[in-house]
């Protein structure tokens, strides 16, 4: 399956669905009172993926096996084939545009390229970050913040004193202006997502299923830079009550849910449960998951469109669908 690796209830999708780009309506999933439609079909085990104002989607796919390192970002929908950007690439689980680049996290890399749009090819891959550490599972999706900043994480992994190794179980901030990375937050098995909603980031957290609660949904500041790191708990405290000097969890998911996706939506989370089939919203500051939408073939990313839609990659399906 995609990228993770992280749990024995995770199914691979053995297919990938083939079809036209274009506005198609064709409904897939079922849930409580939501019909997806699909917008953009025809990709090659999606992961995340950028809305542009003119319809279009920048997305990143793995188009192949995933230890095939032929991954790629393409240009794709309103109506044009997949225009190929990026190709050759090691595990694109997640791509970001920021003040006329395009960011790119790989297996054990964060790259980046030039460029100005569509109508355009981008300029050489630039390694920005090579040899990421972690514990050989995908390293997750990007966010550009409003400073132009970039979030990344590294996976964890730890050492014989049984902490975590040195360069893992991090989210990091990375600055373009000067290539420098700072941690944003430490002790996370696995921070796959990131969203912003006012000055608080929510961050998933795929978990070790020997510390429950395994899979959790976490509230941070949005950080400043040259702010502390704040303590996600991971390996030497995963709670499930209160602990000494760790955040503590705004919600937590079934073991195994593998919660790859996260946007913020009129003061709640929705959060995309890969392994599970499922979008939840999940209130902020905390509370129960409600579903939003089930039945959908390995929900790799969840994002609002500039339009205020709810576009979910679906990565078993290859295509994007909308939900009303």
């Amino acid at each position: 399956m995609i990228i993770l690796q992280v749990a024995v209830t995770l199914v691979v999708a053995a297919t990938v669905a083939c079809g036209s780009d274009g506005p198609a309506a064709t409904p897939t999933g079922a849930g409580p009172g939501a019909r997806p439609e699909v917008v953009v079909d025809g990709l090659d085990r999606p992961t995340q993926f950028v809305p542009l104002e003119d319809g279009r989607f920048v997305v990143a796919q793995l188009a192949g096996d995933e230890d095939a390192g032929r991954g790629q970002v393409v240009l794709t929908g309103a109506g044009s084939p997949p225009q190929v950007l990026l190709d050759g690439l090691d595990v694109p689980t997640g791509v970001a545009l920021a003040d006329g680049r395009l960011w790119v996290m790989e297996a054990t890399a964060i790259s980046v390229a030039d460029w100005a749009g569509p109508g355009s090819m981008p300029g050489p891959l630039r390694p920005v970050r090579p040899g990421l550490q972690g514990n050989g599972r995908s390293q997750g999706s990007l966010t550009a913040l409003e400073d132009g900043r970039i979030l990344y994480a590294t996976t964890g992994t730890t050492r014989g004193s049984g902490g975590a190794a040195p360069g893992t179980g991090t989210l990091w901030s990375l600055d373009p202006a000067t290539d420098r990375s700072e941690p944003v937050a430490v002790g996370a098995k696995n921070a796959y997502a990131t969203a912003v909603d006012a000055d608080t980031l929510g961050v998933t957290e795929i978990g070790d299923a020997a510390v429950p609660p395994p899979d959790l949904l976490v509230e941070i500041p949005v950080p400043a830079p040259g702010s502390t790191a704040v303590d996600l708990g991971w390996p030497s405290c995963r709670p499930v009550v209160d602990c000494p000097g760790v955040v503590t969890p705004a919600a937590s998911f079934p073991p195994g849910a593998t919660p790859t996706g996260i946007a913020a939506d009129d003061g709640d989370w929705l959060v995309a449960l890969f392994s599970e089939g499922r979008i939840v919203r999940v209130p902020r500051g905390g509370g129960a998951p409600v579903d939003v939408t089930d039945g959908l073939d390995g929900p790799h990313s969840v994002v609002r469109s500039p339009e205020g839609r709810t576009l979910v990659s679906e990565h078993g399906a290859g295509r994007i669908v909308a939900l009303p």
